[in-house]
């Protein structure tokens, strides 16, 4: 991984961080600037690209310090960048891909547990990154996850919340949404 790291970061420094769900296409890294337009249509190499870059929201911290990260990709037909996010609205393909991997440019790795997937519209309450403490974050991802035919929600306090979004497209401006915790 830090050889990936090496190779990105000399043309790119927005790279934050590397996303991989083993089983799917899902093999990213994900960049983030001072907004959240900049990638939506732009590669890697800074030159116009429909598939853009996988991103993490502006307001999200790129080490994953705070309480919840939020990260964008587009959903191509072609199968590349979070398309199979809508997979795992299927229970039995959701259940065997379950992990996933944040790596980061210091050599540090988050394994995360996969806890529930979903269509969403885009309110705005889903992109919410600030709580007065952690205690509020389980209550958040019930509310957040409720009516999702299956989910699995941890029992114990919750650390860090993970939300990887994509476009959808069963009703207007529909979004699947994967939550995820640290493992």
């Amino acid at each position: 991984m830090a050889a990936r790291f090496r190779s990105l970061k000399m043309p790119d420094a927005d790279v934050i961080a590397w996303i991989r769900i083993p089983g799917t296409h899902i093999d990213e890294p994900i960049v983030q600037t001072s907004d959240n337009e900049s990638y939506r249509s732009i590669g890697l190499d800074g030159k116009p690209d429909p598939a853009g870059t996988v991103f993490l929201d502006c307001e999200s911290a790129p080490d994953a310090s705070d309480f919840h990260s939020i990260f964008y990709g587009h959903h191509m037909k072609d199968g590349s960048r979070f398309s199979e996010l809508v997979r795992l609205k299927d229970e039995d393909f959701f259940q065997k891909h379950r992990t996933a991997y944040l790596y980061f440019p210091d050599g540090k790795r988050r394994t995360l547990r996969l806890i529930a997937a979903l269509t969403a519209g885009s309110q705005g309450e889903r992109r919410r990154t600030e709580f007065a403490d952690r205690s509020e974050m389980h209550p958040y991802i019930e509310e957040m996850t409720e009516g999702c035919r299956f989910r699995e929600l941890p029992d114990e306090e919750v650390s860090h919340l993970y939300s990887f979004v994509t476009c959808s497209y069963e009703f207007a401006d529909a979004r699947t949404i994967v939550y995820a915790v640290d493992e």
